[in-house]
């Protein structure tokens, strides 16, 4: 085990100062803002799509480092708590084992954990300072309490359920369905005591209770500022209502664990998923129950990131390595069930560790946003205005700082600075819209003093080729001064269509750098 973690750890902090000093990956900007912002004494984050949690955790762990000089500008915080989120996952590798070794056995546990340390998705979203990997540490947890306390009698195992589900939903608001893994464990706590169905409800209603208590206390602006959780869980229900690129939840969540954790845990963990449904022990009830509700819900949404599926993958991993643990220990021979093991092993960390080598090596390659950020500061001349493509592009300005147009909601300043790509002070910047993709002429962006037009398309796995009416326009008057492209050719790959992280979940072939295809032109008179 101690050879797993290692192995898991360092997966996952392998590259994990990809893009730095410049900001390559969505939404850290809000948590890393956030943070910092609190270590500046801004408490309140002034944002409501997720709860505040992961802010305070991530400040008291930013501030030794902070007090000591480590942690001062963007691009150490941000390296910062990506090496927080990268040990949570690496801690979640042990849980599960600890989960399964509990519930099924040693080598259950064992076979899971070695699954989940190079389960791709769970390795890839643990490089980012984001939400995901410590819900999923938090989901991991709640469940384990849930089949730990099963058997305890009194209300000390009620409040450590209730405390368990309001941190998962103080870390995002889809924590909250632990709950279901928890009612599940309860409704088996009253059959061993058989006592009467009722006393479940007010157990539930006790730790239901203490989970909104915990979430209040641990996101205390939730309560202080009710027009901002209003505000943000609304928006939350319209993205989830709102048909963007993927329609059906259900089958974006397919393909995320399909991709994301490879083919051959995906087959595991269905052979897991049949094998619990026909054992139905206590462990196998409570996290079917989780799976089942968590995927039903989440899927329901019709605009799911792949992220999304991240809290289920320690339980498919989990129920897949204990339903080939049971094929390792039908082996009668000592030397038949060595073999057995061996095979095992092979199969499951294999094909993903080869998965995992190609993303850690492809990261830390040079960011075609970093190679266009270098090409605009040699070649723009001081005072020049150019159009540059927030997500897609090298660059933002002052003035987009300024703005607020991009920073969540931060209302000061030195939290609404944190932003995608980099500051860029030689230069001016009109920000390159879709609106902006779909002009035929060209005279708009002369008339406001552009000289230089940043090309980059913000949908993932576009731009290989000419996509648009504005291209096509600059096309018209001469090639591109300078090209950057991640790949040789244009692979077919696997991406989130809605989550602009350039990198693809799948298809590696071809892939040379991250970031998305970019093309600069500069306007003739």
């Amino acid at each position: 085990m101690a050879a797993l973690f290692v192995l898991a750890a360092g997966l996952r902090l392998w590259g994990i100062n990809f893009g730095l000093p410049a900001l390559y990956r969505p939404d850290e900007d809000v948590t890393v803002g956030r943070a910092m912002g609190i270590l500046h004494g801004v408490l309140d984050p002034h944002f409501a799509d997720w709860p505040h949690l992961y802010f305070y955790l991530a400040a008291a762990w930013l501030w030794p480092f902070h007090l000591v000089g480590l942690v001062q500008d963007q691009a150490s915080g941000y390296l910062g708590v990506r090496i927080l989120d990268a040990l949570l996952g690496s801690l979640t590798v042990l849980l599960v084992f600890e989960f399964g070794r509990r519930a099924y056995g040693w080598l259950a546990g064992f076979l899971g954990a070695g699954a989940l340390a190079v389960a791709f998705l769970h390795l890839r979203d643990s490089h980012f300072a984001t939400l995901d990997v410590p819900l999923t540490l938090a989901a991991v947890a709640a469940l384990y309490i849930a089949y730990r306390t099963i058997r305890s009698r009194g209300a000390r195992p009620l409040l450590l359920n209730g405390i368990s589900l309001g941190v998962a939903a103080s870390l995002k608001y889809n924590g909250a369905l632990v709950f279901a893994g928890i009612t599940a464990a309860q409704w088996l706590r009253v059959r061993y005591e058989r006592t009467p169905w009722s006393r479940i409800l007010p157990r539930l209603a006790l730790i239901a209770a203490v989970g909104v208590v915990t979430l209040a206390i641990t996101s205390p602006f939730l309560v202080l500022d009710p027009a901002m959780t209003q505000h943000g869980i609304g928006y939350i229900f319209t993205h989830l209502g709102k048909a963007t690129a993927p329609a059906i939840g259900w089958v974006e969540l397919s393909v995320a664990l399909w991709s994301g954790i490879d083919p051959v845990l995906v087959l595991l963990a269905i052979v897991g998923v049949a094998y619990a449904a026909w054992r139905r022990s206590p462990a196998d009830v409570i996290i079917l129950t989780f799976l089942a509700v968590y995927i039903l819900l989440i899927g329901a949404g019709r605009s799911v990131f792949f992220r999304y599926a991240d809290p289920m993958i320690p339980f498919l991993c989990l129920l897949g390595g204990r339903a080939l643990a049971a094929l390792v220990e039908r082996a009668s021979h000592r030397r038949t069930r060595s073999l057995a093991l061996g095979v095992a092993l092979v199969l499951i960390l294999v094909a993903p560790l080869l998965h995992d080598l190609r993303y850690d090596l492809l990261i830390q390659q040079p960011d075609t946003r970093t190679l266009a950020f270098d090409w605009l500061a040699q070649h723009v001349p001081a005072g020049s205005r150019a159009a540059v493509p927030y997500m897609a592009g090298p660059a933002h300005d002052q003035a987009m700082i300024d703005s607020r147009e991009h920073s969540h909601g931060a209302t000061d300043a030195y939290v609404a600075s944190f932003l995608d790509s980099r500051l860029e002070r030689q230069y001016s910047i009109h920000e390159l819209t879709k609106d902006d993709l779909q002009r035929t002429s060209l005279d708009g962006f002369r008339g406001e003093g552009i000289t230089y037009v940043v090309v980059g398309y913000e949908t993932p796995g576009t731009g290989c080729r000419v996509d648009s009416p504005l291209e096509r326009a600059l096309q018209a008057q001469g090639p591109p001064l300078a090209s950057f492209a991640p790949t040789t050719g244009c692979p077919s790959s696997v991406f989130d269509p809605i989550d602009t992280y350039y990198v693809p979940l799948a298809g590696y072939g071809g892939w040379v750098r991250p970031g998305p295809y970019i093309r600069i032109y500069r306007l003739a008179p």
